[in-house]
C-alpha cells in the first residue's frame, strides 16, 4: 500500500513539473539605444565597464545573457522576475527611463554600499556564475568611480 502511495506521489510530482514547463514568463531583451546608455550620459571608465558587465549585466542592462536554467520552471520564474526587478531598478543600458537624473546619481550612490557589504551582486546569482564574484579591488574600484559620479542616499535630507 505504502508502494503505491510513493508511486502515485512520484508520478503526480513528475506530471506536475512538466505540465509547468509549459507556463513560461517573457525573457526579454529590450533594445539598446546608445543614446539611452549609462556610457552616453557620464564618463564610465573601461575597467568599471568591464566590472559591471561581468557582474551586474545580467541582471541590471537589456543585454541579460539568459542561461540554460531560466528556461526551466520553475526556476524560470525566480530568475525572470529578478531580472525585471533589477531593471526596474536600475539599468545601465536605458539610463533614459531612471526616474530623473538626480534618482539615477542616487542609485549610483548607493552601489558602493550594495557591493561592499556583498549584497549584490545577489549570492544567488554568484553561485552559477563564478565569474561575477567581486575582489576587493573589484569593489574599491566601483566604490572610487560611484562616489565621484554618484550622490549619496541620503544627502540634501535633515536627520531628526
Amino acid at each position: 500500500m505504502r508502494r503505491a502511495i510513493v508511486k502515485w506521489v512520484v508520478i503526480g510530482l513528475a506530471a506536475f513539473l512538466i505540465v509547468i514547463q509549459f507556463i513560461q514568463p517573457r525573457r526579454t531583451n529590450p533594445p539598446v539605444i546608445a543614446a539611452h546608455t549609462l556610457q552616453a550620459h557620464m564618463e564610465v571608465p573601461a575597467q568599471v565597464q568591464s566590472i559591471l558587465k561581468r557582474s551586474c549585466y545580467d541582471c541590471h542592462s537589456s543585454a541579460t545573457v539568459w542561461p540554460w536554467y531560466s528556461h526551466v520552471a520553475p526556476v524560470s520564474w525566480f530568475v525572470i522576475s529578478h531580472v525585471n526587478g533589477g531593471r526596474r531598478h536600475i539599468n545601465f543600458q536605458d539610463w533614459n527611463a531612471q526616474v530623473n537624473t538626480e534618482k539615477g546619481k542616487e542609485n549610483l550612490g548607493r552601489i558602493c554600499n550594495l557591493v561592499r557589504d556583498g549584497s549584490m551582486p545577489l549570492a544567488s546569482y554568484r553561485i552559477m556564475h563564478k565569474d561575477s564574484y567581486l575582489s576587493a579591488q573589484d569593489v574599491n574600484t566601483l566604490c572610487a568611480w560611484s562616489q565621484k559620479v554618484g550622490t549619496p542616499p541620503d544627502s540634501g535630507k535633515k536627520a531628526n
